[in-house]
């Protein structure tokens, strides 16, 4: 090759973000997970920036003819996409233009269509504009992943339903839409007055054998509701020079977003960024070609790699992006056991239930490296797995299950005010409800512990006993216990948690998504949190790290007197309690 997709360069204290957030990151041990490459720079990139630097003042900058023509030059070339200059937005990233976009196209309150699993910065556009998750679950038929269209529309006909973040190819599921899907999505959207806000920032990086296909192609009525994302950064990896080009074709909606940079102060681009996009463009296609050829190439190695180690691992054809997806669940781990096993083999990739719930027990891994990177990180997870297989022969599988109605909960031995080492099934004579919460000292705790202690009387009425499991000591919950007049149960190490998957929230974002209690706390702006205990939530979530689970969900467990599962409610948001009337009526009915 002409290129170097062989180097591994060592990116530690450089402040890659990636390697930042990658403990005992190295050239042996590179990480796999941020979407950018681990590869050098085009040199005729690097070697235009260098006379940049030497020769130009670095002051405000616009985008020149010259820039324009190379954007416009390229979406023709390789996307059969004929745009206008003054259809070009530019912005700092795809991530601010959504949030942009979002701005422009709709109000507080409205809804926006989300395909998950999904690139997870979707959600914080949505949240951080206060605007309303209307999520549409991807189907998995037969090993691949579907559109399903008769969810989209009936989330479309929705009267909030105002737009759709929509992402081709699809990231982190590595699709790419075909022709026919795209335009029922711009039937339905088109039909039901939501706008498409389309995210093509992978467009450039389509494998053998499929086509990609702008939406904004098929057809002048789309023109006039989409605006397409696109960017050189995934393309050239050039995420850190910040510069992405939105394609806007209808006037009004243009004028919109351009009011909206200007509302949010985001005007130039730096100069540098410019250059580059420029540059790639125009003298680097050929170095483009050769990295796809790269990608293939790994992506057939990890394919080749899970069917002859572990062929209960099911590998996603790569099909576009350069990030291959892999349902593990077929392991036998929990997502939090596998993100164990990973890290302590120095194995970072991204980890699935970050993209959303439907994630759970998969792994992203960016095959954007050289062979042998890849090459070490499978050795070292063949290891990983055989090693903790091995532990689970001596040691036995860790038990692990989501309680259903029917199921039996066996060998409960807690300790609580009421005494050390006690059996749940000699505890209880009558029906009741075992209430999985946060930890006493958290806010959100006391007022669930405050809001049943209201309702006591309703439930003893009813014959219904109530007991809460507390990710608290025995101390604290002990020095606590007199305020309620059901048992708190202690479980400092949220051992009952982990044996009944009640898991943490994948993210913040996804901790108070829809959440109708954070609603009432943002009353319609997400700005009204500035002054709340809960922004101290948000910041301690990357910053401070904690001995408590903050991301902790509840969940409520009905059973009867012989631990009987006769009611089962795992909470998906931080507020999201069960129905009172639903839980009362199949407790009783039982």
């Amino acid at each position: 090759m002409k290129y170097d997709f062989t180097s591994i360069p060592d990116r530690s204290g450089c402040g890659s973000a990636k390697w930042n957030g990658a403990k005992n990151a190295s050239a042996d041990a590179v990480p796999l997970s941020v979407a950018d490459m681990e590869f050098t720079t085009a040199p005729e990139i690097k070697d235009a920036l260098s006379k940049l630097a030497q020769e130009q003042i670095l002051g405000y900058t616009d985008p020149t003819d010259d820039y324009y023509n190379a954007v416009i030059s390229w979406m023709e070339r390789r996307h059969d996409f004929h745009i206008e200059k003054e259809w070009i937005v530019t912005t700092p990233g795809v991530v601010n233009a959504l949030g942009i976009l979002i701005e422009a196209v709709t109000k507080p309150g409205d809804g926006i269509i989300i395909l998950t699993p999904v690139y997870y910065p979707f959600d914080m556009a949505v949240l951080a504009k206060s605007r309303h998750f209307v999520y549409s679950e991807l189907k998995l038929n037969n090993g691949r992943y579907e559109i399903d269209f008769t969810d989209l529309e009936k989330k479309a006909k929705l009267p909030e339903t105002k737009a759709i973040i929509f992402c081709n190819p699809h990231n982190p599921i590595g699709r790419v839409w075909t022709r026919e899907e795209l335009q029922k999505v711009i039937s339905i959207c088109c039909k039901n007055g939501v706008f498409i806000i389309d995210d093509e920032i992978h467009n450039d990086l389509i494998m053998p054998g499929y086509t990609h296909t702008v939406m904004a192609t098929l057809g002048e009525d789309i023109k006039n509701n989409i605006a397409v994302c696109t960017a050189p950064s995934k393309t050239f990896n050039l995420a850190g020079l910040q510069c992405s080009n939105i394609v806007v074709p209808d006037k009004k909606a243009r004028a919109k977003v351009n009011a909206c940079i200007m509302l949010n102060l985001m005007n130039h681009l730096n100069i540098f960024a410019y250059e580059a996009c420029k540059t790639a463009y125009n003298q680097c296609e050929e170095w483009l070609e050769e990295l796809l050829t790269v990608i293939d190439g790994n992506a057939k190695y990890v394919e080749s790699f899970m069917a002859d180690k572990f062929p209960e691992i099911k590998v996603f054809p790569l099909e576009g992006t350069y990030l291959q997806w892999l349902d593990m669940r077929a392991l036998g781990m929990t997502h939090n056991e596998l993100r164990e096993m990973l890290e302590n083999a120095d194995i970072f990739l991204d980890w699935g239930e970050m993209f959303g719930d439907l994630g759970r027990g998969f792994q992203r891994i960016n095959l954007a490296c050289a062979r042998v990177t890849l090459e070490k990180t499978l050795e070292r997870f063949e290891k990983a797995v055989y090693s903790v297989r091995e532990n689970w022969k001596i040691n036995g599988k860790p038990y692990h299950k989501k309680l259903q109605k029917g199921d039996i909960i066996e060998d409960f031995v807690y300790d609580s005010a009421y005494g050390k080492g006690k059996n749940l099934k000699n505890s209880i004579d009558k029906k009741t409800l075992l209430v999985f919460t946060r930890y006493y000292e958290c806010s959100i705790c006391k007022e669930t512990l405050n809001t049943f202690k209201k309702y006591q009387r309703v439930f003893r009425m009813m014959g219904i006993d109530l007991k809460f499991i507390l990710q608290s000591d025995l101390k604290t919950v002990s020095s606590a216990q007199s305020l309620y007049p059901f048992e708190l149960i202690a479980d400092p190490e949220a051992v009952f948690y982990d044996r009944y998957n009640i898991f943490e929230a994948n993210s913040m974002v996804r901790m108070v998504a829809g959440d109708k209690m954070f609603e009432e706390m943002t009353r319609g702006d997400i700005r009204n949190l500035l002054d709340s205990d809960l922004i101290n939530a948000f910041v301690s979530e990357e910053s401070t790290p904690s001995k408590h689970r903050e991301l902790q969900l509840p969940a409520f467990i009905g059973i009867d007197k012989n631990c009987k599962v006769i009611y089962s409610h795992y909470s998906k948001t931080v507020g999201d309690f069960p129905d009172a009337g639903k839980l009362l009526g199949a407790m009783r009915k039982q």
